[in-house]
């Protein structure tokens, strides 16, 4: 039987007193913690107590409580590994609590203070006492341990157990139980220590539990330009002595950062003050730095000057004041520093001092050392924050216990070490999805793990891409990606988000169709814009604003960067533009952040998270989403209006146009020819909607050109949006090497639809008509035309017109071919500017003028709106190549089906659209079926929001040449 199974019934729980015997409530609840636990569980137990909380005395009484058969200690330094040993085989402390009879024998203690290269020898002992400088394998000189050499590990200050030199020692022993003791249960470096939380005591507690005592920071200010560290060394010194004037046995740390600073420090504190004290650095031997000790003790010493050293497991409560030259920055060091100072053992002791120059440098984004800082409430909540903010990324990552290894080459990944960029989109879901492993990716991703939380309703997969290289066509030579999915539920607002590391075109969609079908729609720009909400001193550094004739080629979407551009944004912006995407930052509850919205239903923050804050985040923004609070940013952002999202259509869809990005970054169509697959752009192929077949929620939409003719269907009410037939899953669009569906394509940059108010639908977003009280119709802009004299026939746009009448086409060809045009230009077929595109030239004006042209099924001219759909909807989507660069490339373009000049050659469009001074646009409706001298309110009304929306994207004149 083992020393401490024999032992065991000796240990006692006595409750602390006044006599400083017993264990604290906070010892002993750590004891029943290990006890509860290692009773039903194997993994490694996380007990979190702060400095000088008594951390040593339930180290040593765990290994009485869990009988165990031998006991690997592993201490972070030499000092502390001393410290241990010393207690440990005299079991000092445990005799002085109570815990232990004074007469009870000792157990065999081995000091490892040099390499281990015989562990055989130790089976001799009950403890081994080590450093993973001196016990780890991977150390040059140090054996591979046997692995059933200990039962029991107890990690002193376990943060550091996440470095490879520990976590190769605590592997070489798996049937090990591992206890890990720690202040601060999380590192700078965000590493993970493994284990699970079974008992966590934090700073506040120790405060109010008297654990810890007061403590206050003093700023020193008032110093001359590089005079900083003396005014510290005289204020350390004035409190010192004030202290120890009224019987206080205090002693002063001085800290720093570097060894050259400290011995710069220790020669001013030679002339500036009258202390003694000593220099104490890693390099100097335990020997030496016990002697320092021995002297702060008796009080030979002030003090010392110190770098980064005495800070873990070193006890000394006389060190009551601290002058800090350099502050740590990290939030785990400051926590573990200051309680050194605050603890209240001791004889003689007040309240600890800590002294420093005004600083902005923050601490888990706490400004502790700005003037007027009170640590006495800071500190205490900044530990107890810290540590929630850890236990509940425990709760979660423990709540993934499903995992699915569908490769062995992954089967160790820790969920803690994923990092995904936060970047989201956003859906919102008609009705409950199921969130596990049965999710079904897309084509071509090969999950290699997953592992799923029921209770927070989500899904971590990784999927494995493998792709032939484009520089060869050998297949045996493929590029492998390996791309992170976490896919969240949040059930009480009703969204699924998703973050990928793969955001090509498709992949959200189809992931999300096999999610939950087509029952989820994307967010509007209306509902994206409440991320902003509680965002204190927001400043927008990009914000993109929408022109209201959304296929405008003059600042179709116009971006504004710079410093707070959300106070540049006027009144008249808001007249011509509506919101776009939008990226700043700003503080939430105190914390600096940056945040990102895009118009398709994505919200990023300039940063990469751990896998369970990315959850908290992804549930803070459902929280913001879901409210019906308004946003209000008192900048010139309230100006500008937001799309809303719907669920049917507010009025009838007449026209629908490409997206922008189409026309701005050209996509191609792979069509089959006679000579075989050709590249055709995607712009040179019309969009039409077929009216009959539209309903409150679908419109039926056909593409056609070069020889090809698609059918789809938009469905408002859930996404994907477009659907089509089997054949239509085969039509490809590429773009600078990247490919995908057309099906894919559209529903990532999703067809504009226009209502017959000039409303703009994309996807489910609708973006209101710009106010038709700025332009209300001019009946001026109707020529009205006797086409009967002109033996036009009202019912031939193009071609043979019966009894030897003229097209409507022959006749304008006519008219233009006889006018003042230099330039007649014939753009008739897919893929068409207009019918015709006239440039006049008056001296140093010139003016572009576009006609579309438009046949009615009626024999008289009336007041049908069924007339106006297509040529209003082309006259409204021609804007787009108002502007002389991209028209005069399109002409070029153009021109390779054939020549196509009526009047003038393309040198005169270079020469003209050449010149100096900008050309004016116009645009001109041909439709004879129009009755221009009683026009209805429907036609008037699509008339009037065609002329303003043209207006808005910089078209100068409207004409619509109608009959009698």
């Amino acid at each position: 039987m083992s020393y401490f199974e024999r032992s065991y019934p000796d240990l006692t729980f006595p409750v602390s007193t006044d006599a400083g015997t017993g264990f604290r409530e906070a010892q002993r609840g750590a004891l029943f913690a290990l006890g509860a636990h290692f009773s039903l569980r194997r993994d490694a137990a996380i007990v979190t107590m702060p400095t000088g909380s008594g951390k040593t005395a339930v180290l040593q009484a765990s290994a009485f409580l869990l009988r165990a058969r031998r006991v690997l200690v592993v201490t972070p330094s030499r000092l502390v590994r001393e410290q241990i040993f010393d207690d440990f085989r005299e079991l000092g402390i445990l005799k002085r609590l109570g815990a232990l009879r004074p007469d009870l024998p000792t157990p065999s203690v081995f000091n490892a203070s040099g390499k281990i290269a015989d562990w055989e020898a130790l089976r001799a002992h009950d403890v081994v006492v080590a450093t993973p400088n001196s016990a780890s394998p991977v150390v040059d000189g140090v054996a591979q341990p046997p692995d059933d050499l200990f039962d029991l590990v107890l990690v002193d200050e376990a943060h550091h157990s996440p470095a490879f030199t520990w976590s190769q020692l605590l592997k070489s022993f798996p049937t090990a139980r591992r206890a890990l003791f720690t202040a601060t249960p999380y590192r700078r470096d965000e590493l993970e220590i493994k284990g699970r939380f079974v008992f966590t005591y934090d700073l506040k507690r120790a405060y109010d539990d008297g654990v810890f005592g007061q403590i206050r920071y003093v700023p020193v200010d008032g110093f001359e330009e590089g005079a900083e560290d003396a005014a510290i060394a005289r204020a350390a010194e004035r409190h010192l002595r004030e202290d120890q004037a009224v019987g206080l046995a205090h002693r002063l740390m001085v800290r720093t950062d570097s060894k050259a600073r400290a011995r710069e420090l220790i020669d001013l504190y030679g002339r500036e003050t009258g202390l003694q004290l000593q220099l104490v650095m890693g390099e100097h031997s335990v020997g030496h730095v016990k002697r320092v000790i021995a002297s702060l003790r008796s009080g030979a010493l002030d003090g010392i000057v110190c770098v980064n050293m005495l800070g873990e497991g070193f006890d000394l409560p006389n060190l009551k004041v601290a002058a800090i030259h350099t502050p740590h920055k990290s939030l785990a060091v400051t926590l573990q520093f200051i309680g050194r100072f605050a603890r209240t053992s001791g004889q003689s002791l007040g309240q600890a001092t800590f002294i420093a120059a005004p600083s902005s440098i923050k601490v888990e984004a706490e400004k502790l050392y700005a003037q007027g800082a009170t640590w006495g409430e800071i500190v205490p909540n900044l530990s107890a924050t810290r540590v929630l903010h850890e236990e509940k990324a425990r709760e979660i990552l423990e709540s993934f216990e499903d995992d699915h290894l569908h490769d062995f080459d992954v089967k160790e990944l820790s969920l803690y070490g994923l990092t995904p960029y936060m970047h989201v989109k956003v859906w919102r879901l008609a009705e409950d999805v199921r969130i596990d492993d049965s999710i079904e990716f897309p084509q071509g991703l090969n999950v290699v793990y997953s592992s799923t939380s029921e209770n927070f309703r989500t899904a971590v997969f990784v999927a494995r891409e493998y792709a032939r290289v484009r520089w060869s066509e050998d297949e045996r030579l493929t590029d492998v990606s390996n791309h992170l999915f976490v896919i969240h539920h949040n059930r009480e607002a009703g969204l699924l988000f998703v973050c990928a590391s793969k955001r090509q075109d498709g992949t959200y969609q189809r992931l999300c169709h096999a999610i939950a079908g087509r029952s989820l729609k994307g967010l509007s720009t209306d509902t994206l814009n409440r991320v902003l909400l509680d965002l204190e001193n927001m400043k927008l550094f990009n914000v993109g604003l929408r022109n209201r004739a959304s296929n405008s080629s003059a600042a179709a979407y116009l971006t504004k960067t710079g410093g707070s551009v959300e106070r540049t944004i006027s009144h008249a912006d808001a007249r011509h533009y509506t919101r776009g995407h939008l990226f700043g930052g700003g503080t939430r509850d105190g914390v600096d952040i940056t945040i990102g919205v895009s118009g398709a239903s994505k919200i990023w923050q300039n940063s990469s998270a751990r896998l369970f804050d990315l959850v908290d985040w992804m549930d803070g923004l459902a929280g913001r989403l879901s409210t019906q609070r308004a946003v209000v940013t008192h900048s010139g952002l309230d100006l500008l209006a937001t799309a809303r999202e719907i669920d049917r259509f507010p009025a009838p869809v007449f026209a629908a146009d490409w997206d922008r990005d189409v026309y701005t970054h050209p996509w191609s169509v792979m069509v089959a020819s006679a000579t075989g697959i050709r590249s055709v752009p995607l712009t040179d192929f019309d969009v039409a909607v077929d009216h009959a077949g539209c309903d409150d929620w679908q419109v039926p939409v056909t593409i056609k050109g070069h020889g090809t003719e698609i059918a789809l269907t938009f469905d408002i009410r859930g996404e994907p949006h477009f659907r089509g037939g089997s054949d239509v899953a085969s039509v490809m669009v590429e773009r600078r090497g990247a490919r995908a569906t057309l099906i894919d394509h559209l529903n990532e940059r999703p067809l504009s639809f226009y209502t017959v108010e000039l409303g703009l639908i994309r996807g489910s977003d609708y973006s209101t008509p710009a106010d038709p009280d700025q332009a209300p119709f001019d009946p001026a802009c109707v020529d009205c035309h006797d086409f009967a004299a002109s033996n036009v026939c009202i019912n031939t746009e193009v071609g043979i017109a019966p009894d030897s009448k003229l097209s409507i086409f022959q006749f304008v060809q006519g008219r233009l071919v006889n006018g003042p045009a230099t330039v007649v230009f014939c753009d008739h077929g897919s893929g068409e500017i207009a019918d015709f595109i006239e440039i006049r030239e008056f001296g140093d004006e010139i003016e572009v003028e576009i006609h579309h042209c438009k046949s009615t099924k009626h024999t008289a001219p009336g007041t049908r709106v069924e007339d106006a759909y297509e040529v209003i909807g082309q006259a409204i989507k021609s804007a787009r190549w108002c502007e002389r660069a991209r028209i005069r490339a399109k002409i070029e373009h153009r021109m390779r089906s054939g020549v196509r000049f009526m009047k003038g050659d393309f040198g005169d469009v270079e020469r003209l659209l050449g010149q100096p001074k900008p050309p004016t646009f116009h645009v001109t409706v041909v439709q004879p079926g129009f009755a221009g001298s009683r026009l209805s309110p429907e036609l008037r009304q699509l008339m009037a929001s065609a002329h303003l929306h043209l207006t808005q994207a910089n078209v100068l004149g409207f004409r619509v040449m109608a009959s009698l």
